[in-house]
């Protein structure tokens, strides 16, 4: 008999899921577009799945509070695990896998497109062509803190959030990259900061579009950089990363709203890009120490 291949799972579409797995996931990042990545939380039973791969490398971060036992064939080898909150596995597009578990299982699954993890990769090191490694089971804790950081995006809607994203996936980029690549590369150094010209360039657009869901990209493209490299010179030139330099910015058209103008609070959250009155509140509080309506009342 001719040996069985893989199943070959394509994940942009959230059904396909069902092939692996019992139950839909009970969240994801689906609707939300965001780019290079794929976010989906899960609670399942207890499960065998069959040998599958998927067309995008998948990292797993599981949040059980208590011990879940499982086995594992990865890549073709075979290993016993105990999963516990903050474990992760990486396992690589193409690569075969297959897993089953004893009992409840949570977890967070993070789908980067290789494509994606390709262009950071020549963009931070030169290096053309990107192989990682898979990882069973272990701890990891910056991986762990950027799921959960994606994982909380996704539950608020990911509204106005796409710049934030956009920085959690490339700082999870390099991360695989500078850990779990076969070749790894050391970054590439780049000093001196943004050009004058491309800085005030990039300062423009961001005034002009701060109440929209900016991304990394698109500000980027209005200097024709690479998003790595534009933050990276970025962060040079202000001290500040482009998703902390927004922040500030819709801070201090707010505190001008709250002084100019007779508008409540939700709407001006609603004027300057942020979803709701509560995360202008959790922001605002952030820098200044005070809340907004706090703020105005001082006035």
């Amino acid at each position: 008999m001719p040996e069985l291949k893989p199943l070959t799972v394509e994940v942009a579409q959230e059904e396909n899921i069902l092939q692996v797995l019992t139950h839909p996931p009970l969240r994801s990042s689906q609707s939300l577009q965001w780019q290079g990545i794929y976010v989906q939380q899960h609670h399942q039973p207890a499960w065998e799945t069959p040998e599958y791969c998927y067309t995008q490398h998948m990292i797993l971060v599981h949040h059980s509070k208590q011990l879940v036992q499982a086995e594992r064939v990865l890549d073709g080898r075979r290993q016993r695990e105990y999963l516990g909150d903050g474990n992760i596995v990486i396992v690589p597009a193409t690569v075969a896998h297959q897993v089953s578990w004893n009992q409840e299982n949570t977890f967070t699954l993070l789908f980067l497109e290789p494509n994606h993890l390709a262009q950071v990769a020549y963009e931070s090191m030169n290096v053309a062509r990107v192989e990682l490694i898979p990882q069973f089971a272990s701890l990891d804790p910056l991986i762990y803190q950027l799921g959960r950081a994606l994982q909380s995006e996704m539950k608020s809607q990911g509204s106005g959030s796409r710049l934030f994203v956009d920085s959690l996936t490339t700082a999870l980029s390099i991360h695989l990259l500078r850990h779990y690549a076969v070749r790894q590369q050391p970054l590439q150094p780049y000093s001196g900061g943004l050009p004058h010209r491309k800085l005030q360039q990039a300062i423009d657009y961001i005034q002009a579009y701060l109440a929209q869901d900016l991304s990394l990209e698109a500000i980027a493209s209005t200097v024709e950089m690479s998003r790595y490299y534009f933050a990276r010179l970025f962060k040079q030139s202000m001290g500040i990363s482009p998703y902390q330099y927004v922040l500030q910015q819709r801070v201090e058209r707010a505190k001008a709203l709250l002084r100019n103008s007779s508008l409540s609070i939700t709407e001006i959250a609603y004027q300057i890009g942020f979803a709701d009155q509560s995360q202008l509140t959790v922001q605002f509080r952030k820098f200044t120490g005070m809340t907004p309506l706090d703020y105005r009342r001082q006035l």
